[in-house]
């Protein structure tokens, strides 16, 4: 038996309204669930990413579609790497868009504008963090810009280099 219990939730949506798709996709991207297939997404396994699959799959039903919800371990081990793998594919991708925007803060000479981009970079890492399920590598490289950062602005600020409160 394999470490990592997945759930799966398979749907099937009517193509019109397009904005029935585009809220449960939005809701899927909210729970940080993996696309294995166009109508097909998957979680690790928990209580709570199980009463949202559920929800949601109660929502798509409302909507005259079809869901379903499984529980299930994975049949081999490369199968449960792969998820794996794309869970820490998506967190990184996510965590390289935050660290693109915090290379910003160096060519900004204004200090509100800095300290803008930083709050919304810790907001947006608050956000992907929330749904790293495996702890991917980009993460930890976040943590630490951010607190250099956060250092440099209160010494430009502050004239110190400790949180000023």
């Amino acid at each position: 038996m394999f470490k990592t219990k997945w759930i799966f939730l398979i749907y099937k949506i009517p193509r019109e309204p397009s904005s029935k798709r585009v809220y449960i996709w939005r809701k899927l991207k909210k729970l940080g669930a993996a696309a294995l297939q166009d109508a097909v997404f998957t979680l690790p396994f928990s209580e709570k990413n199980l009463e949202q699959f559920q929800w949601l799959a109660a929502e798509i039903n409302e909507i005259n579609g079809e869901a379903a919800v499984w529980e299930c371990y994975p049949t081999t081990k490369s199968q449960e790497s792969a998820l794996i793998n794309k869970f820490n594919e998506i967190s990184n991708t996510e965590y390289s868009a935050i660290i693109q925007s915090l290379e910003k803060i160096d060519s900004v000479t204004d200090i509100d504008e800095k300290e803008r981009i930083l709050r919304n970079a810790v907001t947006e890492y608050m956000e992907t963090k929330y749904n790293d399920y495996f702890v991917a590598d980009l993460g930890s490289k976040i943590e630490e810009i951010i607190a250099k950062e956060q250092k440099l602005l209160n010494k430009r600020r502050y004239g110190k280099e400790e949180n000023c409160e």
